[in-house]
């Protein structure tokens, strides 16, 4: 197996100034950052709970600073954020709760993930979706979410880990000519399959990493013949000094070795707060044309690399309790977006993790919010309302209330009486045979994940024939 190398000469990016700090409650390099929140006696009281055992806290200068509302500098002494009041959202974002702990239900590998994990690479890659396949490059980040659905890679549970750049490539490599051998069918099934045309890189945060090792599994990618490498990274908005002038160098480098292939950052903006600037009121800054005025290092992390042709940036996160639960944030944070030429992709339920009753909307008044901040956006800003599940990506299509329901026939109202929730999958596993299919269920206005619907279900398109309808439909029927 060749190894996979990257030039002596690319140029890295230095971050002292912005290093993490990670660690349990009792850390001392975490301990001094928790004290600007609570006071030891309530620190302790977390730790006497679990809090930390859940999940570690991270964090940054940088994101601190804007959590803080606190001017912070540059390593020149420049002014980079300037002083603003300090951020609810943010702080909900990266800052821990005694809730969090108050109630673990949920599971430690959310979706079933490893269900999609090859053999031969078991917890390194998932591929799930024939057309492409993540790859595990990096085991940590330079801030924590909270409601972080990779719970699991942090903690060590479920035995996830690193995939080297060669590996990765073998895996596309083998998996494609078998696939060619076989005429593009599944050997066992005879179902259809693609071949792999992508790579997502992604971990943790595949940012964290130095510009030489992410060249290696971008470029591992690419030997393997692959026609997109996308990066998932919240360092746009943690740790904007990460892409620099160094980055670009690095990315030019790539692009003439592999003039086919393109680049596409999948970022992680959650709030406006992580990228607009605040007066002392806590109003949003308007330029002398009435546009936001977006923070400096966010703004000139997107120029760094949006200018390229062969890049491209979406956007994605989830819809969470006390962060970005108001449809006016969500508006906004799609209008900035794509103004910036960042195309909101997802926005997505919050995964049933474990302690995940601390940060989800309910399923239903998170699809009412999504659809409310979609209200008087250009097409060209607008993202779908999803949930990542087992089965696949199933977009919230719509909601339908009981008295609308109510209204229509006597035989309608006392199938769909109460009102329903219609999902229709977006995305399925492996041959993408259920893709396109409705489910069709009973409204549950508490109901969390897909789970909550499970006894209310009406009609579900990805069953056989026999089974698509629930048994009370099947009676009205007969």
């Amino acid at each position: 197996m060749t190894l996979i190398e990257s030039p002596d000469d690319l140029p890295e990016t230095a971050l002292p100034d912005v290093k993490p700090a990670r660690g349990r409650f009792n850390s001392n390099n975490v301990v001094p950052l928790l004290q600007r929140f609570y006071p030891p006696e309530q620190i302790q009281t977390m730790r006497d709970h679990g809090v930390d055992q859940r999940m570690m806290f991270g964090i940054n200068p940088y994101y601190m600073a804007l959590v803080r509302g606190e001017e912070y500098r540059g390593p020149g002494g420049e002014v980079l954020l300037p002083a603003m009041p300090p951020s609810k959202p943010l702080e909900a974002l990266v800052v821990p709760i005694l809730a969090e702990a108050a109630d673990m239900s949920g599971e430690k590998d959310p979706s079933n993930q490893i269900r999609y994990s090859p053999d031969s690479l078991k917890g390194k890659i998932l591929h799930k979706y024939d057309e492409i396949v993540l790859g595990y490059s990096a085991l940590a980040c330079s801030a924590h979410c909270r409601y972080c659905y990779r719970l699991d890679i942090f903690n060590g549970s479920t035995g996830k880990g690193l995939v080297k750049p060669d590996e990765l490539r073998e895996y596309i490599l083998d998996y494609n000519a078998t696939l060619a051998l076989n005429g593009g069918k599944d050997k066992a099934t005879g179902e259809t399959r693609y071949p792999i045309r992508e790579v997502l890189l992604s971990g943790g945060d595949p940012m964290v990493l130095s510009n030489r090792n992410l060249y290696k599994y971008m470029a591992a990618a690419a030997d393997a013949g692959v026609h997109l490498v996308r990066i998932g990274t919240k360092e746009m908005a943690f740790r904007p000094q990460r892409f620099d002038r160094n980055l670009a160098v690095m990315l030019e480098f790539f692009h003439r070795r592999y003039p086919e292939v393109h680049v596409n950052f999948v970022v992680h903006f959650t709030h406006p707060d992580e990228m607009l600037e605040r007066d002392a009121s806590n109003q949003y800054i308007r330029d002398s044309m009435g546009y936001h005025r977006w923070l400096a290092p966010v703004a000139a992390a997107l120029d760094a690399v949006r200018g390229f042709g062969f890049v491209s940036l979406e956007n994605q996160t989830p819809i969470i309790a006390r962060v970005n639960d108001e449809a006016q944030a969500l508006r906004l944070l799609h209008e900035e977006l794509r103004r910036h030429n960042i195309k909101p992709k997802y926005l997505f339920q919050c995964r049933e993790i474990e302690g995940h009753t601390a940060f989800a909307v309910p399923v239903e008044k998170a699809w009412a919010l999504h659809n409310d901040a979609q209200k008087g956006v250009s097409d060209t800003a607008r993202s779908r309302f999803t949930m990542s599940t087992e089965a696949g990506k199933l977009e919230v299509v719509s909601v339908i209330d009981g008295p609308t329901v109510d209204s229509w026939t006597p035989a309608v109202g006392r199938i769909f009486g109460g009102g329903v929730i219609v999902m229709k999958v977006h995305r399925s596993p492996n041959s993408a045979g259920t893709q396109g299919d409705l489910i069709i269920a009973r409204r549950n206005p508490d109901a969390l994940w897909l789970s909550d619907y499970e006894d209310r279900i009406i009609y579900d398109g990805r069953l056989e024939a026999s089974q698509k309808y629930g048994a009370e439909r099947i009676a009205l029927r007969a």
